[in-house]
């Protein structure tokens, strides 16, 4: 009987790539001021916000800020991936993750994982207009405590509390973006670099409903609520 063949080199699947685009890392700095990537091609992942890791099967709160190279659309797979082709269009110019990433021995790449990463103060200029919002939005709409407002809808005795904070959230996070490019006009790729996913959408993963009427949002659990988030959405974040 032959033995099966160890992989020892990427036969181009694509199967990393549509998984999500690379955090970057200080190292990839240099990426952004040849202009190889810019801030348009870029997803802010804030602090708190659910995210999977290389080793968890559930989401967890993102220890840091992650700056990550987007998907398409509503895919995951990496804006810079060429399905037909099976390749990467910045392959010569790939991030440090895309470099040391191996799918037969991922060893080099978890050495790396959550260390020295980017952040959008390492990216903006100092004088840019946009770090005042970018700073009042994080002071305002902080997502450190997400995972246990998002624990406390399962428990009836906190459901209201957790439903009012997240309300009140979900409608500052929409009135900064709002300010901002009504007064800076910048374009929706952008808004996601600056500010990442608005909170509604990150809620709707979780079966929070977001109604919108006279400018105002209100939130609703689905009957099936319990079934809906977890239990105790992975709410220590330091383990």
């Amino acid at each position: 009987m032959q033995k099966k063949k160890l992989k020892t080199e990427c036969d181009c699947c694509g199967i990393c790539c549509s998984k999500g685009g690379p955090a970057l890392h200080y190292d990839d700095r240099a990426l952004l001021q040849d202009n190889f990537l810019q801030a348009e091609h870029l997803i802010t992942i804030r602090k708190g916000e659910p995210v999977f890791s290389l080793s968890a099967q559930n989401p967890e709160p993102a220890r840091s800020e992650i700056i990550k190279i987007k998907g398409r659309g509503s895919e995951w797979t990496c804006l810079f991936f060429r399905e037909k082709e099976a390749e990467c269009a910045i392959y010569e110019h790939r991030p440090l993750e895309c470099s040391l990433l191996q799918c037969w021995d991922t060893e080099n790449l978890e050495k790396v994982a959550g260390r020295n990463l980017l952040s959008r103060y390492a990216i903006i200029a100092t004088n840019d207009p946009i770090l005042s919002f970018i700073k009042r939005h994080d002071e305002k709409c902080s997502l450190e405590n997400l995972a246990s407002q998002l624990t406390e809808l399962n428990r009836v005795n906190f459901r209201q509390q957790a439903m009012n904070d997240l309300t009140r959230l979900v409608n500052t996070d929409l009135a900064i973006r709002s300010q901002a490019i009504a007064e800076l006009h910048f374009s929706l790729d952008l808004e996601l670099f600056f500010f990442g996913r608005p909170l509604f959408k990150i809620l709707d993963q979780f079966g929070i409903n977001t109604h919108e009427k006279n400018g105002f949002c209100s939130l609703s659990l689905p009957s099936s609520s319990s079934a809906m988030l977890p239990n105790d959405c992975n709410a220590n974040q330091n383990r």
